[in-house]
């Protein structure tokens, strides 16, 4: 390996990298998604934000040789679903990305509730799965509009997924202002359950951080 890989690898090892991918997946939510597919220059970016995202989550991986080839090929998969459009494609690619984000979100909660004291990288790795987790949520309520079409859902101002990004966001914070409202029983289901996982991660997360500074601080007393 050479010394810039070993560097990369070096970074990625580190609770710094939460705070990293924070930063992106906030560009790529707030940023890229609402403003970057109005035009063929933003189409390029949202795809090179997009891309970005994925490959950074694959750096998350390097201590797991196994899970990262597999990580590797969904990214391989995602990256050619998203050049070679199609309806039937586009569910596939959603799918699979749901599948990406829920494996990266595993990876980060396992390196933010790690024994050790809390530090603010950590407490930004929480809020990168609680973004992910909305994510994750406006890629199932995409794939049910392209599958059902407009029935799924009421409001919809166009299929872009901003405009899923946008319900799922307001769903998960309870917002809930009510322009869009899903309309199918399955779509309605689960935006009760972004709802509910919503109200519970923040709570069950705040109560563990502080269990985990309590005892760090428990430690560091007794030493």
């Amino acid at each position: 390996m050479n010394a810039v890989g070993k560097k990369i690898q070096s970074l990625w090892a580190q609770e710094a990298s939460l705070t990293v991918l924070l930063c992106i997946l906030f560009i790529h939510i707030f940023i890229v998604i609402p403003f970057g597919q109005g035009t063929t220059f933003g189409r390029l970016i949202f795809f090179a934000f997009y891309i970005c995202l994925l490959v950074t989550g694959i750096l998350i991986f390097f201590e797991n040789f196994i899970l990262k080839l597999i990580v590797s090929a969904l990214v391989v998969l995602i990256i050619l679903g998203a050049i070679f459009r199609s309806p039937s494609l586009d569910v596939i690619n959603n799918l699979l990305t749901v599948l990406y984000c829920m494996l990266l979100s595993w990876v980060v909660l396992l390196r933010t509730f790690h024994d050790g004291p809390v530090t603010v990288h950590r407490v930004f790795g929480a809020v990168v799965v609680y973004l992910l987790l909305s994510f994750i949520f406006a890629l199932l309520y995409q794939t049910i509009y392209l599958i059902e079409g407009g029935a799924a859902f009421k409001g919809l101002a166009s299929s872009d997924r901003k405009e899923f990004m946008y319900f799922s966001l307001t769903t998960l914070t309870t917002a809930g202002y009510g322009d869009i409202n899903p309309a199918l029983p399955f779509s309605r289901s689960l935006a009760n359950m972004e709802a509910l996982i919503g109200q519970l991660y923040p709570a069950v997360l705040i109560a563990r951080l502080v269990s985990m500074e309590f005892e760090s601080s428990k430690e560091r007393k007794q030493k």
